[in-house]
């Protein structure tokens, strides 16, 4: 564009802009339409600064739909870029700064698509990869250890790369790789400990892993008197309230702390404690995975869900975070080797 004027260039900076963001929520709405359709429930997409990301609350359950959902991103990508290719060959005799945006369109849309093919896990050329291992060795957690292990060595060679680029070359282009590169990395190793934690979760029940606490904090007692008595003396970091000889509710030490202490003696217990029918439950014969969504879900911190009897009929105990990160601690000596 030798004849561009500044509006030009604003102009196709905008609509490049534009056009990128949308290619990057239509791959990442092909993950999640696939991925529900093999069952999953999707949260909710967010965008970050280098693409974005379908929140899926679990692992696929086959090799074959992990395959699926990972290669409609790309695929998707490279579809928009070949369209974007066609119109710029197409007599639409359209301006010519609407056919450089097709155009800076096309090659991001291209690049993108190429990039995600990479076989670097979790990116989806990564989970293709694991898809393939996993059906080859029928074996997740085997699986998911490779494909990490490729992932977070790409991440190390764009780093690398970047610092060349950065230092020895003196192109600015290489922070960019140095960043790409350090995500990488990090989210594969990530992705590594969240997949080996749904799979032990996945083999614990809420009965295992539950926490009965051996003293409960009377709801008419004042909160000084509850930090001194309770929190101090067993350091627990959470306790249930019982009035009338019944639980009914929960008081966490973080909701303490919310009190200043020179007002900790106007307040009791059964005014700050959150009601226990406020509190998710599962039943104890439901999984570890299963504790670890609904605290994912729970919108007020702390977490901390009931665990009742397969009835629903009595209350057995809680899971916190705590105590699910005790949990894990404990069960994946089981699984270390595998």
């Amino acid at each position: 564009m030798p004849n561009a004027t500044l509006i030009n260039l604003i102009i196709v900076g905008l609509l490049n802009g534009l056009i990128l963001l949308l290619s990057i929520l239509i791959h990442e709405l092909s993950h999640s339409l696939i991925a529900q359709r093999y069952g999953l429930k999707v949260s909710e997409i967010e965008l970050y600064l280098f693409g974005g990301v379908s929140k899926i609350e679990e692992e696929p359950r086959t090799p074959g739909s992990e395959f699926f959902i990972s290669i409609v991103g790309p695929f998707s990508s490279l579809i928009i870029g070949a369209i974007l290719l066609i119109l710029l060959y197409k007599p639409l005799n359209l301006p010519t700064f609407i056919l450089v945006t097709f155009f800076f369109s096309d090659i991001s849309n291209i690049g993108l698509g190429i990039f995600n093919l990479l076989p670097a896990f979790p990116i989806d050329g990564g989970r293709i990869l694991r898809a393939y291992l996993w059906k080859r060795r029928k074996n997740l957690l085997a699986a998911t250890k490779t494909a990490s292990k490729i992932g977070i060595a790409f991440g190390y060679g764009l780093m690398i790369y970047g610092l060349f680029q950065t230092f020895i070359v003196g192109l600015l282009n290489g922070i960019w790789l140095i960043l790409m590169g350090s995500f990488l990395s990090s989210s594969a190793r990530q992705s590594n400990i969240q997949t080996r934690n749904e799979f032990t979760l996945s083999n614990i029940n809420a009965r295992e892993m539950l926490n009965i606490p051996n003293f409960a904090i009377p709801f008419d007692i004042l909160v000084s008197d509850a930090v001194r008595d309770y929190f101090i003396t067993y350091k627990k970091p959470y306790f249930p309230v019982i009035q009338h000889n019944s639980v009914v509710g929960i008081v966490h030490i973080k909701d303490i702390g919310n009190i200043p202490v020179q007002e900790r003696n106007r307040f009791t217990i059964g005014q700050i404690m959150r009601n226990i029918l406020d509190l998710p439950s599962i039943d104890e014969t439901q999984s570890g995975k299963e504790a670890l969504k609904r605290l994912k879900n729970m919108s007020v911190s702390p977490h901390i869900i009931v665990v009742k009897d397969k009835n629903n009929d009595n209350l057995l105990g809680f899971i916190s975070e705590e105590d699910l990160i005790s949990a894990l601690k404990y069960w994946r000596l089981q699984f270390q080797n595998s």
